[in-house]
This record gives structure tokens, C-alpha cells and sequence, in this order.
């Protein structure tokens, strides 16, 4: 109403610019101006109410459904919670800040600023600056604001929403306005003054009108019932799949951190066998130069010297490459490189059985709620196109208003009341198609779901089976790296004494580096694994 009545107000203040010479003109235009802003300040008077009434009910809306996807990502099995830890800060001059969409704070119905897009430019965007160390606890904290894939997860709820919202409109009544001002001379008039030789008359007209209408749809066999029961299962999808994107998310960050510790670990190894080969190269070659020794026990020394730096690079790279992989999940600034802050130690023993960890995952796994209520949706969307089958009953009001300048000046109102039955008695088989469709989409869900089911039984299965060998390997490896230690203490004691050989202390070495690598990855297998257990009880 309130575009109505400045559209009015701008037609007015045209025709006193056209007319504005005459004085009887200019008093009638006076006149109709006043009634007319009458007439609309009476309507817009019920506008605001409605408006009003609309908005408080959408707020409650938005508010219940924000309260259900707290609780939906909130939620967590038998597994006791961990206190969060400080997020890292992060300064970060060359990347826009990350802004989460949110009913609480944006302006539902509007645009919010665009967002600038920035890439990096120069070469000093990108480089290097500085290393910060940081624990698995910081990064899984931070990742859940940083994320992209996190981001969007809550992105597609706040669309669900919006849809839900739209679905809901459909209960409540529509409110049209429309006004129309036309200005004519008639030349069919002009010519029959000059045909009939009669004198020229009223030959231009000036009409203004206005219509306010309201429709109210009162029966329509359950169609917007059913569209907002499909929009709300929509949400509870958008809420279930965000809870699994925050569980893939950080399982995928607890793999890469743990990649990471790996990386350490094994240069920590290296370098420790490259020591160990440099110092039996020294040994060789002062035996060769004590005569005691021979060109081939050195050459060996050498070849396995060779093979420790090369098997140290490998590990510098792999090192570097687990870093920046950590870096792009986080989001992390590219000016800052991260590293591992936390020690590699095994983690808390699962408590729960094979059986009980199975039915723990069946109950909480969000694949399978998504696939129950996409199979709702399924229905939903079938019964919504059965009912457009039906009949729709709706009542209408017009109220209009017309005046003609040049003819008296006044105003003519009226009004509209009525109501409408369509009925759709045939439509050529669409909507059987349609409905059979949704029937397909019924039964993809249901076989997705026991499909679901199956697999997070094996996903249980398997990450049970492997952190059990893990935690077994863990004392195994650990018992290993002693006894390699001593044996190449004993083997380089030998060769002094001159009752062993260079081979026997090459092979020590060797073994002790094996040895230790094997202990590493039986505790980071083992970590590994317990994480996976997490994930496939939707636990992490």
C-alpha cells in the first residue's frame, strides 16, 4: 500500500503540472487528491498488522528451527566430551573473512552485502612466514569456523529453511494492489467532428484507477499441507547432513594430523639412521686406513649411507606436503605453515564391544536418518500431486476505485466478492506419472538406507578389528626397537673385537630403523583406527 500511495501522489503531481493553468481543474484535482489519500491511508492501515503478525509467526518459526539443528550437531553417543581448547589466532591481510550465514543476524528477505572474492596476487601473499605450532584439540575447534565444506553444510540449511518459510506462506492470505493512470486525445473523435462538420468536442480523457485485492485459498485438498510436511523433512535433512559433514570433516582433520605426526616421526627415524651410518662409515674407513679393514667394507658403508639420506629426503617431502594438506582443510592463512604440536601416544582404549559399538552406530549414524526422511520426502511430494487433483476453493475481494478528471472530478468506488472451485477432472495421466516417480524415489531411499546400515556394520567391524591389532602390535614394535638397539650395540662390540663383520653391523642398523618405523606406525595406526571407530558410531 505504501508503493500505492506514492504511485498516487506521483500521477497527482503530474496532472497539476499538465493543468496547471485552469483553476476549476486545479480544485477538482484538489479534491480527488485529498479522497484518494483517504482511501489509501485506510488500507494501508491493515497492512502493518498483517505484516506484523506474519513476521512474529516466521520468527517463531526460525527460532524452533534453529533450536533443532543445535541439538541435531550437538549430538553425540555414550563417548565422554572433550573441553574445547583455545582456536589459534589467525592474521591474515591477503583473505576475506569467512561470514556464516545466519537467521539471527542477517536481514531475512534482503541481500546482504556482497562479499569481496580475493585470491592471492603477488608472491609475497603466498610464501612463507612463519611456523605455528598447534594441538589437535586447537584444530578441531577451528576447523567447524573455517571449513568450507562446514560452511556450506550450514549454508544448505539456511536454505531448507527459506524454502520451509516459502511452503508455509501458502496458508496465508495474498494481497495485490495495483493502480493505473492513462492520458488520451481521440483522433476517431477529431475525425467525426471534421466528417460531420459539426463542432469539436470532448475529445481527451484522463481516467485514474486503483484495485486492492485479497485471495484466500480456504480448501486445497491437503496441497500446502503436504508441501510444508516435505519442507520440513527438508530441514531435518540439511540438519542430519550437517552433522555428518561435521563428523567426515573431522575425521578427515584427525587423519591429516595424524599423517603429520607420521611425517615427523620418520624424519626424526631418518635422521637418526643417517647418523648411525655416518658414524659406520667413519668406523670403515679407519679400519681400511689401520689395514685392518677392506675397500669393500667401505664401499657398503657408503651404499648405505646413500640410501639413509635418500630415504630422509623422501620423509622431508612428505613432511612438507602433510603440513600444507592440514593447511587447505583448515583454511589456514597461506602465509603460515603449521605443525604438530602434540607428542605421538596412543589414545584412550574403547570400552565397548563389537556388538555394542554396532548397535551404537546403526542407532546414531546420520546416513540413515537421511535416507528415513528422504524417503518421507518421497511421500510428501506424492501426496502433495495427488491433492492438485482435488478440489481448490478460494475466496476473493476488489475493492476499486475510478475517476475521470475532465468529467466532474469525482470519485467512483466499488467492490468485489466471490469465490472460486477449480477441479482438475483430467489431466492426461501427468500426475499418476508424477506420483509413480515419487514411488521410485520411495524405494531408491529404502534400499539406500539398508545399504547404509550394511555398510556401517562393516565400517565398525573393520575399524574394531584393526585398532584391536594395532594396540597389540603397539607392545610388539615397542619390545623390537629395544632389542635392535642392543643387537647393533652388540654387533658394532664385534667388529672392534674383531670377531664380526661390517655386514653384521649394516644389518643391525637396518633393522633398528625398521624397527622404530614399525613401532610409529602401530601407534599412529592405532590412533587411526580408534578415530575411525568414532566416526562409524558417529561418535567423533
Amino acid at each position: 500500500m505504501i508503493v500505492t500511495h506514492v504511485l498516487s501522489e506521483y500521477a497527482l503531481n503530474t496532472l497539476c503540472w499538465l493543468l496547471f493553468k485552469s483553476e476549476e481543474l486545479q480544485t477538482k484535482i484538489m479534491r480527488i487528491s485529498s479522497s484518494w489519500l483517504t482511501l489509501g491511508a485506510s488500507v494501508s492501515l491493515l497492512i502493518p498488522a498483517w505484516t506484523a503478525n506474519a513476521q512474529e509467526f516466521t520468527n517463531l518459526k526460525v527460532a524452533a528451527a534453529s533450536e533443532s539443528v543445535n541439538q541435531a550437531v550437538t549430538k553425540s553417543p555414550q563417548i565422554p566430551p572433550q573441553s574445547p581448547a583455545p582456536a589459534p589466532e589467525l592474521i591474515s591481510a591477503t583473505e576475506p573473512a569467512i561470514v556464516l550465514p545466519s537467521a539471527g543476524v542477517s536481514t531475512p528477505g534482503q541481500l546482504e552485502p556482497e562479499q569481496t572474492l580475493v585470491v592471492p596476487t603477488t608472491p609475497s601473499q603466498v610464501k612463507l612466514e612463519q611456523t605455528k605450532a598447534v594441538t589437535l584439540d586447537e584444530i578441531l575447534d577451528l576447523v567447524e569456523r573455517t571449513n568450507s565444506d562446514w560452511i556450506q553444510a550450514r549454508i544448505a540449511i539456511e536454505k531448507a529453511r527459506a524454502a520451509l518459510r516459502s511452503a508455509e506462506a501458502g496458508r496465508s492470505p495474498t494481497v495485490t494492489g495495483s493502480i493505473q493512470y492513462s492520458y488520451s486525445d481521440s483522433a476517431q473523435a477529431r475525425l467525426s467532428s471534421i466528417n460531420n462538420n459539426t463542432p469539436l468536442g470532448k475529445t481527451t480523457s484522463n481516467p485514474l484507477s486503483g484495485t486492492v485485492g485479497i485471495n484466500y485459498n480456504v480448501f486445497d485438498s491437503g496441497v500446502n499441507d503436504a508441501t510444508i510436511a516435505a519442507a520440513e523433512n527438508n530441514v531435518r535433512i540439511a540438519e542430519s547432513t550437517l552433522n555428518q559433514a561435521r563428523q567426515s570433516l573431522r575425521l578427515n582433520i584427525v587423519t591429516g594430523y595424524y599423517n603429520l605426526q607420521n611425517a615427523d616421526e620418520t624424519i626424526r627415524i631418518q635422521s637418526q639412521a643417517v647418523k648411525n651410518s655416518e658414524r659406520s662409515l667413519k668406523d670403515t674407513q679407519s679400519r681400511e686406513r689401520a689395514g685392518v679393514g677392506t675397500k669393500f667394507d667401505v664401499l657398503q658403508a657408503e651404499v648405505s649411507l646413500a640410501n639413509a639420506k635418500q630415504d630422509l629426503l623422501n620423509a622431508e617431502a612428505s613432511q612438507l606436503v602433510a603440513r600444507r594438506e592440514l593447511s587447505r582443510q583448515l583454511n589456514y592463512p597461506p602465509t603460515v605453515e603449521i605443525t604438530a604440536a602434540d607428542k605421538i601416544a596412543p589414545v584412550a582404549a574403547w570400552k565397548l564391544s563389537l556388538e555394542e559399538s554396532i548397535l551404537l552406530a546403526v542407532r546414531n549414524r546420520a546416513e540413515l536418518d537421511i535416507q528415513k526422511l528422504q524417503r518421507e520426502v518421497s511421500r510428501n511430494n506424492a501426496n502433495a500431486t495427488l491433492a492438485r487433483l482435488g478440489p481448490q476453493v478460494s475466496l476473493f475481494a476488489n475493492f476499486n476505485t475510478a475517476s475521470e478528471f475532465t468529467s466532474g472530478g469525482g470519485i467512483g468506488t466499488g467492490y468485489q466478492l466471490g469465490a472460486s472451485l477449480n477441479w482438475t477432472l483430467y489431466d492426461g495421466g501427468r500426475t499418476s506419472a508424477q506420483v509413480d516417480q515419487f514411488k521410485a524415489d520411495q524405494a531408491t531411499a529404502e534400499s539406500k538406507f539398508e545399504q547404509a546400515a550394511r555398510q556401517a556394520r562393516f565400517d565398525v567391524e573393520t575399524a574394531y578389528i584393526n585398532q584391536r591389532s594395532r594396540f597389540q602390535q603397539i607392545e610388539t614394535a615397542t619390545k623390537a626397537v629395544k632389542q635392535a638397539t642392543e643387537a647393533l650395540r652388540l654387533a658394532r662390540l664385534r667388529l672392534e673385537a674383531g670377531v664380526g663383520t661390517q655386514l653384521e653391523v649394516l644389518t643391525a642398523e637396518s633393522d633398528l630403523t625398521r624397527a622404530d618405523v614399525n613401532r610409529v606406525q602401530a601407534i599412529i595406526g592405532y590412533n587411526q583406527a580408534r578415530a575411525n571407530l568414532e566416526r562409524a558410531v558417529a561418535g567423533l
